[in-house]
């Protein structure tokens, strides 16, 4: 008698969404000076921590132009997609959306952070800063990190799970960014991003969503 086989199950999926904006050429030629004479009017920027590049106050629906319900529908959309009850059905939902604009240049990096309060987060990338060159070197890759912290490394960190993404537990996974890219996790995985070494100036979108109360 042949013995079966083990049943392996991925257990408590984490959904990372990657998708670009179908019309990101256009956006982002609008857009990125938006952005770039905007941080040079603001005399007090909402993010000062060192080499952590600039950010704006999260008030970039306010000044960010004709763009912003665009960006905002198809986040709203990609929000609905990926969102379900628990019974599995889909739905459609009026999500409140907050975002703020972040410029970083080379030597600056982002530190990993998970969102409270919110349901998905993510970012968009304007313009990944990486002047149409492919070098690795550049970093700059956007990192999340697991969010179960170092257990399931902290025993034996040499070993990984045999199943796939079952690697990297405990540690982090990194999306090379790409302008007109946008990445959406759930608000509780740290998001971050390496330093970042590229000679152009990255542009970015911070946002977060959460279903209406």
């Amino acid at each position: 008698m042949v013995a079966p086989k083990p049943q392996i199950r991925s257990m408590f999926a984490t959904p990372v969404c990657v998708h670009y904006l179908p019309v990101a050429q256009e956006f982002n030629t609008e857009l990125r000076p938006l952005i770039l004479d905007h941080a040079k009017l603001e005399t007090a920027p909402a993010n000062n921590n060192h080499h952590q590049g600039w950010r704006s106050a999260y008030d970039f629906e306010a000044w960010g132009g004709g763009s912003v319900q665009t960006l905002f529908r198809v986040l709203r959309e990609l929000a609905d997609s990926v969102t379900a009850m628990r019974n599995g059905t889909r739905v459609v939902l009026d999500w409140k959306i907050q975002a703020a604009a972040a410029i970083r240049n080379k030597g600056e990096y982002l530190e990993r952070a998970a969102r409270p309060g919110w349901y998905w987060s993510g970012v968009y990338y304007v313009d990944d800063g990486y002047m149409k060159q492919d070098d690795e070197s550049l970093g700059g890759e956007a990192e999340l990190a697991d969010p179960r912290g170092v257990l399931p490394a902290m025993l034996a960190p040499q070993f990984g799970f045999r199943v796939p993404n079952g690697l990297t537990a405990g540690q982090v996974e990194a999306i090379r960014p790409a302008s007109g890219m946008i990445i959406l996790h759930p608000s509780w995985l740290p998001r971050g991003e390496h330093r970042f070494d590229g000679n152009g100036t990255r542009v970015t979108i911070e946002f977060d969503l959460a279903p209406p109360a």
